[in-house]
């Protein structure tokens, strides 16, 4: 009997234990079904990127050549310099005849090569022999009004354009590059794990370790610019290649390169939970089969509901942040298709000042709402890791509430709403608070009545101060009632956790991060504060707001308007464009202007300087030589007096709380976050050149 009953439990946990390997396999095969799908996607929008751009800057091409293919040989030189002014990486190179000297040789030659047989393309990435720099540029070709061929090319700096094909796979350790039919990588990313070596990515994967057949398959593949995907082994490793073709890139292809063992690695944790939950089982089945008890039953029985239920919590958390990613990759492309698009109307339109005015104000708007909701995502990570700080200065908050409903007044006409403000009567309208954080909840909170209020609807606005103040303090009640969309039960329970939304975007055309209410929540109860929802589906929704602010004696008084012409800043900035954008700012304010294009520039213009020559350093913090950190260390370290006393402050895109504290500990006197306030910027100059 005893064998019988052995023989039984070894059949049965080989029979589990089949079960096991079958399931562990299967889930397996989901999951790197699941990520080859991922990185072909993410391939085709590194595509769908460059190609936006490549047919838009054709298009641009085309229209300048048109022009300058009318213009008469007297006038080229003219018209060339009016679109050069527009955009500085435009050229002009006439065949047979002396290169234009701006067009470096690399280009020229390529171009001469062509013996005018080819229309458009574009040139291989190369060192520049003017900036030094790793370009490549785009061309179309033509005859001028004197019967001269000649072509127009654009250049573009593979830094620059770096980030619209190199997307993020897998903690960054994924890239891509841009090749040729033949194979020849044209364009290759400043990524640490692109081969500087390797010139033809057919050289990376030939030999005997990879299959013959597969590698044939792979280049016929590539050469007839198909879109498709090839896995081979590298150094010891696997690697997995997805490509796409670009339209308009006379052969070339973008190729996603992703290390098989990252991909591994990326699955292992789902892998181990479910050996844990399967071994677990075994483990309860064994202990049902030994013990034979029904007690024991019942509560192995619990114990598996636990664990499933786990299991379809952690799925629960795994399709939310998918829906979230989703939802973020698709509210981000659609500003930046508006930048994108509206930038290339613009171009189109220089000389007509109305539509340019439009397109410039449609880029802004875009561009607000992309920094509001990379803002909202930075915000959310600084709550949940705990740094989250608040200001404690002089804010009136009648005047803070009227400017708040005076913003969103024009988004609530726009979506045909009435929004009715009930009059604000308070006691203490000074106050000491963070008036940003305070402004950002107020914003929130409007900002989604609006948002879920359809057509015809209200959303009513009242800003209270119930009690007098007790202690020094006083409590200020805000209420937001719509006649929107409503919320269930069971949604109630989950919209104060990150990235949760009733209706994801596509559903609802509603554009958001599904993180402003957690923001609020949290930035609330920082203050001291709370907040209360009502909501019923189809019935509109109110919410409650409390919090606190100390009181103070008088208010602020309206600053005048300053210039400061005898003052000398030092602005060091690494980029063009963010160094004229600085320029214009700092100009509204008359300052005298040093330029420093990175950090060893701004060490030596300092050191060269008389002493207390500059009054003020504005540092960028990534640059060449020498980053932000280091020059403000070494600034300090110089042997001379003033250098102690000298306000520098960051300017830079880091802005998160570490970032700051990074930026106190190289020696700075403050920080200033990009995009670049200009109140902020006032601000900090008053104080320090005031």
């Amino acid at each position: 009997m005893k064998r019988k009953w052995l023989l039984l439990l070894v059949l049965l946990m080989a029979v589990l234990s089949a079960g096991v390997y079958a399931f562990i396999a299967g889930v397996s095969n989901q999951l790197w079904q699941a990520s080859l799908r991922t990185i072909i996607e993410s391939t085709h929008q590194g595509a769908s990127a460059l190609n936006v751009q490549f047919v838009q800057d054709f298009k641009g091409l085309q229209q300048i050549w048109r022009q300058l293919a009318q213009a008469a040989p007297e006038e080229l030189a003219e018209t060339l310099d009016w679109y050069q002014a527009v955009d500085s990486d435009i050229q002009l190179y006439q065949d047979g005849r002396q290169p234009d000297a701006n067009l470096d040789t690399a280009a020229a030659d390529f171009l001469t090569s062509l013996s005018g047989q080819q229309p458009y393309g574009l040139i291989p990435s190369h060192i520049s022999s003017l900036t030094g720099e790793n370009v490549f540029n785009m061309f179309v070709q033509g005859q001028l009004a004197d019967g001269g061929q000649a072509y127009l090319v654009k250049e573009y700096r593979t830094r620059e354009i770096d980030s619209q094909f190199t997307l993020s796979f897998y903690d960054q350790n994924g890239f891509s590059y841009l090749v040729d039919q033949s194979g020849r990588i044209m364009v290759r990313p400043e990524h640490r794990n692109s081969n500087k070596t390797v010139y033809n990515l057919f050289d990376m994967v030939a030999g005997p370790n990879n299959d013959p057949q597969v590698l044939a398959q792979f280049k016929q593949s590539v050469q007839q610019l198909n879109t498709g995907w090839a896995k081979f082994n590298y150094n010891g490793s696997g690697l997995v290649f997805c490509y796409e073709p670009l339209q308009l890139a006379a052969g070339w292809l973008l190729v996603s390169v992703v290390p098989e063992p990252v991909i591994a690695a990326h699955t292992n944790s789902i892998l181990q939970k479910t050996l844990i939950f399967s071994g677990a089982l075994l483990a309860l089945v064994l202990l049902i089969v030994a013990v034979f008890y029904a007690v024991k039953m019942h509560e192995n029985a619990l114990h598996t509901n636990e664990l499933q239920q786990a299991l379809k919590d952690a799925d629960n958390a795994n399709k939310a942040k998918g829906r979230f990613l989703m939802d973020m990759s698709h509210d981000i492309r659609t500003p930046l298709n508006a930048i994108i698009g509206m930038t290339a109307l613009a171009r189109q339109n220089v000389t007509n000042p109305e539509k340019l005015q439009d397109c410039l104000r449609k880029i802004e708007i875009s561009g607000l709402q992309l920094v509001s909701m990379v803002s909202d995502v930075l915000d959310m990570s600084q709550i949940e890791q705990g740094r989250l700080l608040l200001r404690q200065e002089p804010c009136r908050l009648d005047k803070l509430f009227a400017e708040t409903v005076e913003l969103m007044q024009p988004k609530a006409q726009e979506a045909g709403l009435q929004l009715e403000v009930a009059p604000v009567q308070l006691a203490n309208p000074q106050g000491l608070g963070d008036g940003l954080r305070v402004r950002q909840v107020l914003l929130n909170i409007i900002d989604n009545a609006v948002k879920y209020t359809p057509a015809g609807g209200k959303v009513r606005l009242a800003l209270t101060q119930p009690e007098p103040p007790q202690d020094g303090w006083a409590i200020y009640h805000f209420c937001c009632q719509d006649t929107g969309i409503g919320m269930d039960a069971e949604f109630q329970q989950r919209m104060f956790m990150p990235f949760e939304r009733a209706r994801n975007t596509t559903d609802s055309k509603i554009v958001g991060t599904g993180v402003g209410l957690p923001i609020s929540k949290s930035l609330l109860e920082a203050m001291g504060g709370h907040i209360e929802v009502e909501s019923q589906p189809g019935r509109g929704t109110t919410i409650r707001l409390s919090f606190p602010l100390l009181l103070t004696q008088g208010e602020p008084q309206p600053a005048e308007a300053m210039t400061f012409a005898d003052k000398r800043v030092l602005l060091v900035e690494d980029n063009e464009l963010n160094m004229e954008i600085m320029e214009e700012l700092l100009g509204i304010f008359e300052v005298q202007i040093a330029k420093a294009e990175d950090g060893q520039q701004a060490v030596d213009l300092v050191q060269a300087s008389p002493n207390g020559y500059f009054d003020l350093v504005l540092m960028d913090i990534q640059m060449p030589v020498l980053d932000g950190y280091q020059a403000t260390q070494q600034i300090r370290a110089l042997p001379r007096a003033d250098v102690q006393t000298l306000p520098i402050y960051a300017v830079s895109a880091n802005a998160l709380a570490e970032d700051v504290q990074n930026s106190l500990a190289s020696g700075m006197n403050g920080h200033i976050a990009k995009p670049v306030d200009l109140a902020e910027l006032e601000k900090v100059l008053r104080h320090c050149l005031g």
